[in-house]
């Protein structure tokens, strides 16, 4: 299951157990969208990937993937709540000071967590570091214009965060170089009724979501915009 996002830009916070509860609710029944991480995993098999970190992965849905195929994983993150339910090993670390060799792996995925950096440069950087040259890396962000059905409803709407869709190719590839970019707008979520759209605002942290989803008709559905960055460290 994907981590609930944080309502506090280029800061991480644990969602509180209800906020959680209600990203479960809308995550597992009105999601409509395939979820993301079978592809990713598809793409770093196809790849020919041995030794694989999962960074800021949460419970680290690539890894349980790659793991069950034969793959070498690890998945890194500074939540102890997520890291108790993760894919083993799990290790509690800061993807900015990562405790690996250089060169270690040959596939790195961090995959909306890049946005909880004040300096995601420093993140990426690291990851080129434990990255052997060949080896693949990706990292994924929502854009700042995701939920475009909530513009008027959160505040937040079109804020730049400190890694977003519009701005994550340039920052992986001042540190990789060429970049590949998959960028994607469709519609990930339906939700039926107000009490799922309260779920959906609950879940995202909008302000006053009772009022708000109250005010809102259903059904509603909701478009998700973004891109994944795919970058190769260059032989040396």
């Amino acid at each position: 299951m994907a981590t609930a996002p944080t309502s506090e830009p280029n800061r991480y916070v644990h969602p509180d157990p209800e906020r959680l509860a209600a990203w479960r609710r809308v995550y597992e029944r009105y999601r409509v969208v395939e979820d993301v991480y079978p592809g990713l995993a598809a793409r770093f098999e196809d790849h020919g990937v041995t030794r694989f970190a999962e960074l800021g992965g949460g419970r680290g849905p690539i890894a349980a993937l790659l793991g069950g195929r034969g793959v070498g994983t690890v998945v890194v993150d500074l939540d102890p709540e997520m890291l108790a339910e993760a894919h083993r090993p799990a290790l509690r670390a800061d993807i900015r000071l990562l405790p690996f060799a250089d060169r270690t792996f040959d596939g790195l995925a961090a995959v909306n967590c890049l946005y909880f950096l004040d300096e995601p440069v420093g993140g990426i950087a690291e990851a080129r570091r434990v990255l052997r040259p060949g080896g693949v890396f990706v990292a994924s962000s929502p854009s700042r214009y995701n939920d475009p059905e909530l513009e008027c409803i959160d505040p937040r709407w079109g804020t730049p965060s400190s890694f977003d869709a519009e701005d994550a190719p340039e920052l992986v590839a001042a540190a990789f170089g060429a970049v590949e970019v998959d960028a994607y707008e469709l519609v990930g979520y339906r939700l039926p009724d107000t009490g799922a759209i309260g779920d959906y605002l609950h879940a995202f942290n909008v302000q006053d979501w009772e009022a708000k989803a109250a005010g809102l008709i259903a059904p509603m559905t909701i478009t998700k915009r973004g891109a994944q960055v795919w970058a190769t460290r260059r032989p040396e």
